[in-house]
This record gives C-alpha cells, sequence and structure tokens, in this order.
C-alpha cells in the first residue's frame, strides 16, 4: 500500500459519534455479531478498511475519494449544521440544507444501505441475466468469446455453456453499484426532507440517554393504517428519527410543528429499541451496559426488511421491492 492512503473509512463520522461519548471521550460499541462489547475512540468505530474504495492490495488515492467528498462536502457543512441545532439555534437557509442534506448522506452510506441496495435489485439482476442467457444468442456467443481471450481451457467452456444451458447463470450487483445508487439519490432525498416538519427533541432529566446505531437514521410506519405501508419519505405516516447526541434527537413527520420541543418521558427508550432493531451489526452508546448488550443482540434482525415480490401475467413478469 502506498504511503499516506488512510485505510479506515467511516460510515458513521466520527463528529457525531463524539456526541455520543462518555466523559472520556470514548464510547462502548455493542457486537451484535460477536455478541460482546468493548470501549473504542471514536476513530475506530463505525468505520471499515476501505468502505467506499479498493481494497489494501489495490489502494491509490482514488481509493479514498468518496471519503474526501463526503468530509468536505457533506460532514463539514453537517458538522455546523449540529453545532447551532444543539444550543437550539435557529439555522440559516444554507446551514438547514446542509443538515437535510447530511441526514440523506446519513441514510445512503451504511452497511445497511448498502444492504438495502443489494437486496432490491439482486432479484431483478438475476431474472435479467437469466432471460438475456436463454433469448439473446450474442450474449452467449460474447461470453464465451471473452472467456476463451482469458485462457480458459475447453473444460472450464464446456462448464460454462451448461451453466448458461441450465438457466444457473447468476448475476448481482456489485459494491460500487450499490454505493453509486445510494450517493446518487442523495439530492431528491435532502430535498424532500427539507419538505418535512423537524422537531429538535432532547431528553427530559429523568430519562437515560439515547444510543446511536451502525445506521443512524431509522424508519418508522407511526399511521393507523394496517397493514403499515412501505417504509420511505413519501409515506404520510413516516416517522424519521436521527439522534443528534445522547441528548437530543431530530424527529420529522410530514405534519406537526417546527419547533425545539423535549421528549414524553419513556420515549427515549423507544427510540433506542427502535435503533437496536434497525442496526446492522452495531450499537453505540456511552455507557457499559450487559442489559443494552444482551437487548441489541434479541433485537437484531427483527426490525425492517426489503422484501422482493414477483408477480406473472403469461410470459411477463411484474417485479416490484418494498422496505417495510
Amino acid at each position: 500500500m502506498k504511503q499516506g492512503i488512510p485505510r479506515l473509512q467511516h460510515y458513521v463520522p466520527q463528529l457525531l459519534l463524539r456526541r455520543f461519548a462518555g466523559v472520556d471521550g470514548r464510547l462502548w460499541a455493542y457486537d451484535t455479531e460477536k455478541r460482546k462489547m468493548f470501549c473504542a475512540g471514536p476513530k475506530c468505530l463505525a468505520a471499515e478498511g476501505y468502505f467506499y474504495g479498493d481494497t489494501t492490495k489495490h489502494a491509490t488515492q482514488n481509493s479514498t475519494a468518496i471519503e474526501r467528498w463526503l468530509a468536505e462536502q457533506i460532514e463539514g457543512p453537517g458538522a455546523e449544521a449540529l453545532d447551532g441545532l444543539l444550543p437550539k439555534r435557529t439555522l440559516s437557509t444554507g446551514q438547514a440544507q446542509a443538515f437535510f442534506t447530511f441526514v440523506a448522506a446519513q441514510m445512503q452510506r451504511t452497511p445497511a444501505s448498502l444492504q438495502r441496495a443489494t437486496d432490491c435489485f439482486a432479484a431483478t439482476f438475476q431474472e435479467t441475466a437469466e432471460r438475456i442467457a436463454k433469448y439473446e444468442p450474442t450474449f452467449r456467443k460474447n461470453v464465451i468469446a471473452r472467456v476463451k481471450a482469458t485462457g480458459a481451457t475447453d473444460a472450464d467452456i464446456s462448464e460454462l455453456v451448461q451453466i448458461l444451458d441450465e438457466g444457473k447463470l447468476t448475476a448481482t450487483p456489485t459494491r460500487d453499484f450499490a454505493i453509486w445508487i445510494g450517493f446518487d439519490v442523495l439530492g431528491l432525498l435532502a430535498t424532500e426532507l427539507a419538505k418535512m416538519r423537524w422537531e429538535f427533541a432532547v431528553v427530559p432529566p429523568t430519562d437515560g440517554d439515547l444510543i446511536i446505531g451502525d445506521h443512524p437514521v431509522t424508519l418508522e410506519d407511526v399511521g393507523a393504517h394496517i397493514p403499515p405501508r412501505p417504509l420511505g419519505v413519501k409515506n404520510p405516516n413516516i416517522e424519521i428519527a436521527m439522534p443528534l447526541s445522547s441528548r437530543m434527537v431530530a424527529l420529522a413527520h410530514w405534519d406537526g410543528p417546527i419547533r425545539y420541543g423535549e421528549l414524553a418521558s419513556g420515549v427515549a427508550d423507544m427510540l433506542n429499541e427502535r435503533t437496536l432493531q434497525q442496526v446492522h451489526r452495531f450499537a453505540y452508546a456511552s455507557f457499559e451496559s450487559k442489559e443494552l448488550l444482551a437487548r441489541a443482540i434479541a433485537l437484531r434482525g427483527t426490525g425492517p426488511k426489503m422484501r422482493t415480490h414477483r408477480f406473472r401475467i403469461g410470459e411477463k413478469l411484474i417485479m416490484w421491492s418494498e422496505f417495510k
């Protein structure tokens, strides 16, 4: 690896994690996969090696291009907006827009959001690949020619032909595709968030701290519609929640006042439960708690999921995905 190319890339920025740290500046991380908890600084948390770029073996300056863009265009302006919200100041138009873009990015840049994008498009990719292999003769010819050009043996080519004949060709979205599709809609998503009614509520003194997950923004249908509608900003009953610190949360709805306020007693714990339901793997808190670890393990994976539906009309296939 070339010198000077940082390896760790954050999907939850350090500037946000710091607002959930204890007095020593560190956080407790609750690992629901390995079923353990540990204490570390924000620099080491909510990050993976070249999360947005190449592996260590192929690392170049381009491997950090997205990370640098996020730092300059999203996190810098977002930090200024958060610095205004926590002391309950009135934001300028530019600061408000920076906040909406910051929230949009946290909805689209995490392991959970990349997995959701992959799940959303995987069935479509697979169906498309199978149909192309079956009905497009030039596709088979081109694939075989490209495989031959790589030095494949006759046995390899025979195996490939068998896979094509039996409809076993697999196609899945790449990680680069999932990253691209997520960031491609940031502007549109931020525009929708700007139309919503936002409340910035502090936790009452009698309630415990808010926690944050590795997917900080949660969505919940809070309407009376049965069954609940798919989750997304266009859902008229959607509640979007993003903890801004251990003592303040941003809540968005399509109606209601725009204001600073205080949560009702017990709501902070409800929001923490929602966070735990929608984590990908990690939750972070200012405190150590075996009870929180057990709760995080129990609730992991119980939140909404991407679901793909298929409906056939003769030879035609209609497919759609929804998050609920």
